[in-house]
């Protein structure tokens, strides 16, 4: 396989670790089907592309598609040197065949033939980093981030902290058993709720923090108290779900959906405005939903889903547009 590479993107600093993440990450999510079908090899194909346009993080779990994102990715990936990018997955499931004789039946239809086991201790930890190196085809990943402590995940609040104290006393010494042994180089977590991101900020040795929609446009909740604990805590701030769940992507059209939960109607409201200061600035959504997270202090990286090389090649031109400082004065 013969890459046309564009230089690297800028890179940004994982805390006290040392580890650089290009500033816009690829963010293999859409590869796993959960929004709509995506064709494996246009996925691969959509990561090789993001790859050639400079970006060098590249972000997946084994949820995605339960294993079809991390399958896609590592093909993509495969015959690409495994120095020249940083890889991130996830670990908190793990997954066991669904549909076969004695196995119950698949619990989602798009993904492959598997159903996922929520496991966060340090069994669960080993074998769901285990199975992720194999469908990714290679020896090793740079971060590992605990996936889904948090109640929008777990359903309650009850839930996440059963969650919460099986984790702090499996996956995460797991995890930093591992760092210290030189396998990961860093330890995270990813969630959605600033609050449960503050509760682990405070009581868990962290290198990076990834939060899915809390620094948007839309949605500023992570903007002050959270990306404080990081810069103090030296903890590094991955941005995701800058279109919140793709409901600033789709320009409000078939919108509702916003962080994967049913649209509130003052969300509603603040896009009209939204809308309305971008038209009156000539600033295009899209792109300032790009460049806002990146715009603060703290963040190492935006993570950008995409299932298409030409939906990589629009993020990325996104990125460069010009937006007038008055636009960006202007926000509430």
């Amino acid at each position: 396989m013969r890459l046309l590479e564009a230089a690297p993107l800028p890179e940004r600093t994982v805390g006290r670790t040392g580890l650089a993440l290009s500033e816009i990450g690829f963010g293999a999510g859409p590869l796993g089907g959960f929004y709509g079908p995506v064709e494996a090899e246009e996925g691969a194909r959509a990561a090789r592309r993001a790859y050639e346009l400079g970006v060098r993080y590249f972000d997946v779990a084994p949820l995605y598609g339960h294993g079809r994102a991390e399958l896609a990715l590592g093909h993509a990936l495969r015959d690409i040197p495994r120095d020249t990018y940083v890889l991130s997955t996830k670990v908190g499931r793990y997954m066991v065949p669904a549909g076969a004789p004695t196995r119950p039946e698949r619990v989602r239809g798009e993904g492959i033939a598997f159903n996922p086991v929520l496991d966060y201790t340090r069994d669960g930890t080993l074998r769901s980093l285990e199975q992720s190196l194999l469908r990714l085809g290679v020896s090793r990943v740079d971060i590992v981030y605990i996936h889904d402590v948090d109640a929008h995940s777990q359903g309650t609040d009850e839930a996440a902290e059963a969650a919460f104290r099986e984790a702090m006393q499996g996956a995460l010494p797991t995890l930093l058993e591992l760092k210290s042994q030189g396998v990961i180089r860093a330890v995270g977590v990813g969630l959605n709720q600033p609050r449960w991101a503050l509760r682990w900020l405070a009581e868990a040795e962290l290198d990076v923090l990834m939060l899915a929609g809390r620094l948007t446009l839309l949605n500023r909740e992570a903007e002050e108290q959270v990306l404080a604990e990081c810069r103090a805590r030296q903890v590094g701030y991955i941005a995701a779900g800058a279109f919140n769940g793709g409901y600033l992507a789709r320009g409000g059209l078939d919108a509702s959906q916003f962080n994967y939960r049913l649209t509130p109607p003052e969300v509603r409201e603040r896009y009209t405005r939204l809308v309305a200061r971008a038209s009156l600035a000539g600033v295009n959504v899209t792109s300032a939903a790009l460049q806002f997270p990146l715009r603060h202090a703290g963040v190492v990286s935006l993570v950008v889903g995409a299932a298409s090389p030409r939906e990589v090649e629009q993020n990325l031109a996104a990125r460069g547009s010009a937006i007038p400082t008055a636009f960006w004065d202007a926000l509430p």
